[in-house]
């Protein structure tokens, strides 16, 4: 799909611009959560950001897509986004929910009940900032996704110059 997006991709400087502080927010929830997430067993991640909100990466993940969707000005594509990333994310949680129960029984049951699944009641940023480690998130491999971030955006904007700039 990303080729496909590349290629079909149409930005304009207005559509860059929004679409890159879109794209640049949900890397930052990507970002503080890959930095407060513990990968270890026996332990479910429920401080900084996961204190709020059980699946803060899934909603990084979409508003960094969305990001792309309003750079590119495609609709088909865009429509496709969304009809593909809502159902498999809603797959993917609903097996990561049924393993975490089985395997953390009441610790994980208690979490499931008091925070939200996507969208948080409250959000408290000192905590969240206070609990995160920019080395635990390159740690956990966010690096990657912030290589491919600036890796399409230079690949739009060269794109774009060499197709007659960025008009409107």
């Amino acid at each position: 799909m990303a080729i496909i997006y590349l290629f079909r991709a149409h930005p304009t400087a207005t559509s860059f611009c929004i679409g890159t502080v879109v794209v640049l927010f949900g890397e930052t929830i990507r970002f503080v959560s890959a930095g407060t997430l513990k990968k270890y067993k026996g332990v479910v991640s429920r401080n900084g950001i996961y204190a709020f909100s059980r699946n803060p990466l899934y909603i990084g993940s979409f508003l960094l897509g969305a990001g792309f969707c309003i750079i590119g000005r495609d609709v088909l594509f865009s429509v496709l986004f969304v009809l593909v990333f809502i159902p498999v994310y809603r797959s993917v949680i609903k097996r990561e929910e049924a393993f975490l129960l089985s395997n953390y029984g009441d610790v994980y049951l208690d979490y499931f009940r008091t925070v939200p699944r996507i969208f948080p009641k409250r959000i408290d940023f000192r905590l969240i900032l206070r609990e995160m480690s920019s080395a635990k998130s390159f740690n956990n491999k966010e690096g990657k996704t912030l290589v491919g971030i600036v890796s399409v955006l230079v690949f739009l904007i060269v794109k774009t110059i060499f197709g007659h700039g960025l008009p409107g």
